[in-house]
């Protein structure tokens, strides 16, 4: 399983977290999505995890992706 850390933009509340959540769990190979507004992350888990799908959706729903955080 693979895990990955994005920082996200714009979530100010808990709606958009869920919202975040919500939009990526739907992507297929994510098992697990823990979003931080207070850290501006997204913590993704899964067996596959494809940077340009998680990039498309973020920013689909309103929030700015700004990449991978090592």
């Amino acid at each position: 399983m693979n895990v990955e850390i994005f920082k996200i933009e714009g979530m100010t509340c808990p709606h958009c977290e869920a919202t975040v959540t919500r939009t990526l769990l739907k992507l297929e190979g994510i098992e697990e999505v823990v979003a931080d507004r207070d850290k501006s992350e997204v913590r993704v888990k899964g067996k596959h995890i494809d940077l340009r799908e998680i990039e498309q959706a973020v920013n689909s729903v309103g929030y700015r992706f700004k990449g991978r955080i090592p």
